[in-house]
């Protein structure tokens, strides 16, 4: 299948899966966001940039387009696993511009682990993407003022945790709570529960490289929801370190990090990052040295022997993919590069050496 960057041109060259670094291996070359199922047999994925929803059986390797044939709806742009096996789905109904239907317009949908009916619209539009749990039907997710004016402007945001519960009209929005307000300037992103959901990990993006390039980083917190006190566990000046995909153990968690360089977007490379407020985090994925490739989107497998992962370059628009990788983070484990742990304060020392 062709390959091509985000203005549909042909993308010219090898793919870096098809020659892929140790412990590394190509799942798809076209394909993006990919989350694990709950049984850890199938990988759901977005076909193309909002297209449709797939899955890919892991031991057969056979692709399945879940929404093309089911519903008038192929504009998505993320999907996930509920508890029950349910699909959760993020985008528009359709695509307008890229600004709008994903800033604006991306929706929450369910579709039934079955994929027998059409995904459902929840009626609740959101910012970016969305966390779930795996012990509950319920979610995490931002909205900021232009889905609800009355929380104020697209500057001013709010974090929701809310119920997904099933009645005769399918599955709708239960109860829900607001656990985090922002601060102008700083726009937070919920990711995934942890500790028995008493925890959510999120990232909060301060300022922009591109708007704002003296004064921007982006931060991993997380927010306690019973006292709604917030820690933050790593905060590196004119750094991108965006958490995507918890490990099993809820103790650590993938970081999407730009430590790589000084003062530079975007992210090349997948971390490991201790969930203890060190900021102590490791190298996963291997991209530094294969211009002009990078990781993003990484999801760990419910046994946490697995990661998958999105590929894209360095000029792809945040969330474009041009493939799929999976990670063997038991070979890894074993490997020099495992042991290789630092904090932002070690690397700011050896660069002043």
């Amino acid at each position: 299948m062709p390959i091509y960057n985000v203005d549909n041109q042909p993308f010219q060259g090898e793919h870096v899966l098809d020659n892929p670094p140790p412990f590394h291996e190509k799942l798809l070359d076209y394909g993006e966001r990919p989350y694990w199922s709950p049984d850890g047999k199938r990988i759901a994925f977005i076909d193309k940039n909002y297209g449709d929803v797939c899955e890919i059986d892991l031991e057969t390797r056979e692709v399945r387009n879940l929404t093309k044939n089911n519903g008038e709806y192929h504009s998505f742009l993320r999907v996930l696993f509920l508890a029950n096996g349910d699909y959760l789905l993020i985008g528009p109904k359709v695509f307008k511009d890229r600004h709008t239907s994903r800033h604006l317009e991306s929706e929450l949908w369910v579709m039934d682990k079955d994929a027998s009916r059409p995904p459902k619209p929840l009626g609740r539009k959101i910012s970016e993407g969305a966390g779930v749990s795996t012990i509950a039907n319920r979610i995490t997710y931002t909205m900021h003022g232009g889905h609800d004016p009355s929380i104020g402007t697209t500057q001013d945001c709010e974090c929701h945790v809310t119920e997904i519960v099933y009645g005769e009209n399918g599955p709708e929005l239960g109860e829900d709570r607001v656990i985090y307000r922002n601060v102008r300037g700083r726009h937070p992103e919920p990711q995934d529960f942890r500790h028995n959901d008493t925890e959510v990990i999120m990232a909060e993006y301060i300022g922009s490289p591109f708007r704002t390039p003296d004064n921007w980083k982006t931060i991993v917190r997380g927010i306690d929801l019973k006292t709604l006190d917030v820690r933050t566990y790593i905060n590196e000046e004119l750094t991108h370190n965006e958490c995507e995909g918890i490990f099993p153990d809820g103790e650590h968690i993938c970081l999407e990090s730009s430590c790589d360089f000084e003062n530079q977007y975007p992210p090349i490379d997948l971390w490991k990052l201790k969930l203890d407020g060190s900021g102590r985090r490791v190298r996963m994925t291997r991209f530094f040295d294969r211009v002009p490739w990078r990781t993003s989107n990484s999801n760990v497998s419910p046994d946490g022997k697995w990661l998958a992962f999105m590929v894209n370059t360095y000029t792809s628009e945040a969330g474009y993919g041009m493939g799929l990788g999976l990670m063997n983070l038991e070979e890894w484990e074993k490997s020099e590069y495992a042991q290789q742990w630092e904090t932002p304060e070690e690397r700011a020392a050896s660069r002043q050496k």
